[in-house]
């Protein structure tokens, strides 16, 4: 028999008060909705965790439980809404997940999804990695701000962490393999970053395991995630655009057709926030099924905004490794 199971966690609230979010726990609430409502998910079958509830003990009980005896054909949804992070771990330039007491590591949900059978899990990230206080936008009634849900370190943290960039090597984006490749990292931050229109073009992935599963976040590893405000209804942009989409019928686009038109939702907002899709590279093909039920898919076209470059429009990897200098994460 199918089994649906997801785990949701949300904090709004943490110890230090300049790290408080006014969203994220509205956004598991209205993500258990769109489970229940469009997916077919049981009340029952949903943990939640918020605030003080979220710790890191806490999660890693609920995500051995989520992942335990997953056969194929079941349905396995991992949704957080959160605060981020970065820190050089060894050589490593790592990004993290804030929980209300540490931080959640993408190796743990990294090596509990490789026990699962293939084509069941769909982890949904409303978080951001990046710098930066607040979002200003123009939505249709003027100019909006929000807060970025971005992690405030304590100052002895926060020279802590930055005396540790120049022993970094390579860089770890959220579920995947940590790299020194300068077109694999290139892929997790907007052209922007790059002073020019394209970034270089990916080659290789070093050694390590890859989510078993499709990846849908918030933003690049560059920008800022959006989170509760008025034009948003409250909620994190990110799930704001995700909910409205899915009930404009996305459950039967692709995850790179949904992606582009949560794209498209932020867009019309001014947002520089730009989220992505992702799943592992021997089996990119789930990308072009539906998210969560790996079902076919009505609309599997590239969406709006995905640029697909050419070797001749891709800078030099000199470019991008002067760019990896300046982080201190040398290639």
């Amino acid at each position: 028999m199918t089994s649906k199971r997801a785990l949701l966690v949300g904090i709004d609230v943490y110890p230090d008060p300049q790290n408080n979010l006014n969203s994220c726990v509205a956004d598991t609430r209205r993500f258990q909705d769109l489970l229940q409502r469009y997916y077919g998910f049981d009340a029952q079958d949903i943990a939640v965790l918020h605030d003080n509830d979220a710790t890191l003990a806490n999660v890693r009980e609920q995500l051995s439980h989520l992942f335990d005896g997953v056969s194929a054909g079941d349905e396995i949804v991992f949704f957080e809404s959160s605060h981020g992070y970065r820190y050089v771990k060894g050589t490593t330039y790592t990004e993290v997940l804030c929980l209300y007491d540490a931080f959640l590591e993408d190796t743990e949900l990294v090596d509990l999804s490789q026990n699962v059978a293939l084509g069941t899990l769909t982890c949904v990230i409303d978080a951001c990695h990046s710098g930066g206080l607040e979002k200003l936008f123009f939505a249709p009634g003027g100019l909006q701000a929000a807060r970025a849900k971005v992690w405030r370190p304590t100052p002895e943290r926060a020279a802590a962490d930055v005396a540790r960039l120049t022993q970094a090597t390579s860089f770890k984006s959220f579920g995947h393999p940590a790299t020194s490749d300068t077109g694999t990292v290139a892929k997790q931050f907007s052209p922007a970053a790059f002073g020019t229109n394209s970034a270089p073009s990916a080659k290789s992935v070093d050694g390590g395991s890859e989510l078993n599963g499709v990846l849908f976040a918030a933003c690049l590893g560059d920008q800022t995630a959006a989170a509760g405000s008025p034009p948003t209804d409250g909620l994190s942009a990110f799930t704001w655009a995700l909910g409205c989409e899915i009930e404009a019928g996305g459950t039967s686009r692709s995850a790179e057709a949904l992606c582009g038109s949560v794209d498209q939702r932020l867009q019309t907002l001014n947002m520089r926030q730009t989220p992505i899709v992702e799943a592992p590279i021997a089996h990119a093909g789930w990308l072009t099924q539906t998210i969560i039920g790996y079902g076919a898919a009505t609309e599997s076209s590239t969406p709006t905004g995905t640029q697909t470059l050419s070797p001749e429009d891709a800078p030099s990897d000199g470019l991008f490794d002067s760019f990896l200098q300046g982080l201190g994460v040398g290639g």
